[in-house]
């Protein structure tokens, strides 16, 4: 009975690590759900939301950036998800969650859109003091 006891217990020890380390991997290297949109799709987004029909993406500018729920906004790299240096402040997120997200500007408005799913998780306008 000792026997299977600790066979069990080393099963289940070993199934535990390589959970762990699994886990810890597929941290590394983005699903094919959380894979980021691109920043010609966040225009898109912002453009399909403002009724544009006509626009040409030269009239916006765009970059990746952490946006912290609290309005904090991080230089970030897409392909690693690396958080840089705080660049700004903005109008808290819409849920206080904090994203990966396009920082898309146009028209002294700034939009930012979820890095994944494109939803628009803040706004600011950035002629306002």
């Amino acid at each position: 009975m000792d026997r299977k006891l600790l066979i069990l217990i080393a099963v289940g020890g070993v199934a535990t690590v390589f959970v762990y380390f699994g886990l810890q991997n597929s941290l590394l290297f983005p699903t094919y759900f959380s894979t980021p949109i691109s920043a010609e799709e966040a225009v898109s987004v912002v453009a399909h939301n403002l009724n544009l029909t006509k626009y040409s993406t030269r009239d916006f500018s765009s970059r990746y950036v952490y946006l912290r729920g609290d309005g904090d906004i991080f230089a970030s790299d897409i392909n690693s998800n690396s958080i840089g240096n705080l660049i700004g402040k903005t109008q808290p997120t819409l849920t206080t969650g904090s994203y990966f997200a396009w920082e898309v500007g146009y028209n002294h408005n700034i939009y930012f859109l979820d890095g994944t799913t494109g939803e628009i998780v803040s706004t600011s306008n950035s002629s306002a003091g």
